[in-house]
């Protein structure tokens, strides 16, 4: 189940606190466990117009990742500055060598997410990188995977680091049980386990 995957320098980009944690946190800490060294860009404090956006997100964001035992990076940019972003992303890759990027996919029905698609690809234009899409609460009903990542290892942990994100706990999809079904695994004749993450892999490269 795509298990083998193995990354020297991954880079995980989210639009908003709390997208790489809850998306792709179990792949993130398979990587770190095989030996990858992982960083988290946040583009944000959060949604445009989102009343619980603000410094508090920035806060959480940075207990989150620092529980997780990656690099974080933390972007200001609240009105998704298409320039500024694109011209951090790429001295981020390039001056920490990043092999391989985790985005958002292109088709999510979250417009924000879909910008820092954009922004990532252009970002790292003609660079010789992995590009790996993640699902997201917002992913629209076109999100198919063709990558899954068993993490029934890392759930409890994934739990803990999503506690985190305490002003985000009236969201529907941060109760446990909706935590749970989001990792639901929808072809029970391949099943190794019970949590998976859901990946499209868009490049790879050797």
């Amino acid at each position: 189940m795509c298990m083998n995957l193995k990354f020297k320098r991954i880079l995980a980009i989210g639009a908003h606190p709390d997208d790489v944690e809850y998306s792709c946190m179990g792949f993130l800490m398979c990587q770190k466990e095989n030996g990858s060294d992982v960083s988290v860009y946040v583009a944000s404090n959060g949604s445009i117009g989102d009343k619980t956006s603000g410094p508090i997100r920035n806060d959480e964001t940075r207990l989150a990742i620092s529980s997780a035992q990656f690099s974080l990076h933390q972007g200001q940019y609240n009105n998704f500055d298409y320039t500024k972003i694109e011209d951090e992303l790429r001295k981020i890759v390039l001056k920490k060598e990043i092999d391989c990027v985790l985005v958002h996919d292109p088709r999510d029905t979250h417009q924000e997410h879909r910008i820092i698609y954009e922004i990532t690809m252009s970002a790292i234009r003609r660079l010789n990188i992995s590009v790996i899409r993640y699902r997201s609460v917002s992913s629209s009903i076109d999100y198919v995977g063709n990558c899954f990542i068993l993490i029934d290892k890392f759930i409890d942990k994934k739990f803990e680091i999503l506690a985190f994100h305490k002003s985000q706990n009236d969201k529907p999809y941060m109760n446990k049980q909706s935590i749970k079904d989001f990792h639901n695994f929808y072809f029970p004749s391949s099943l190794q386990g019970i949590y998976y993450e859901s990946l499209y892999i868009e490049k790879l490269l050797s």
